[in-house]
C-alpha cells in the first residue's frame, strides 16, 4: 500500500473591517486552478470568530 503525505500550509490573513469579500484560488505547478472559494462578509464573521458582539455591562454588587 502507497501511502500519501498529507502535507498541508496554513495561511493567517489580517483583513480591514472595509473589507466585504475575499475570493481565494488555489493553482498548481500547472497553474490549474484546484481551488476557488468565495468568502461573503457574513462568511469573514464567522472566520473570525464573529463581528462585533455586545455584551451586557457588568454591575458591581452592592453588599
Amino acid at each position: 500500500m502507497e501511502e500519501k503525505k498529507n502535507e498541508k500550509r496554513v495561511l493567517s490573513i489580517e483583513l480591514d473591517d472595509e473589507v466585504k469579500k475575499v475570493s481565494i484560488t488555489g493553482t498548481d505547478s500547472d497553474e490549474t486552478v484546484v481551488m476557488k472559494q468565495e468568502l461573503s462578509e457574513e462568511d469573514l464573521d464567522q472566520a473570525s470568530g464573529g463581528s462585533k458582539i455586545l455584551l451586557p455591562r457588568c454591575r458591581k454588587h452592592q453588599y
